[in-house]
């Protein structure tokens, strides 16, 4: 489990236009948020 206040891994992710970003693109340039819904769309 992630701790707060620490680094997340290198991963890159499409953009709501279908662009591909990389979390390194965005390091040190601006904040991030990262939200994640591990229960959407599993039917539980």
């Amino acid at each position: 489990m992630a701790e707060v206040g620490s680094k997340a891994p290198d991963f890159t992710l499409k953009s709501h236009d279908g662009k591909a970003i990389s979390s390194a693109e965005l390091r040190g340039s601006k904040w991030v948020v990262i939200s994640a819904y591990p229960l959407a769309f599993t039917g539980g």
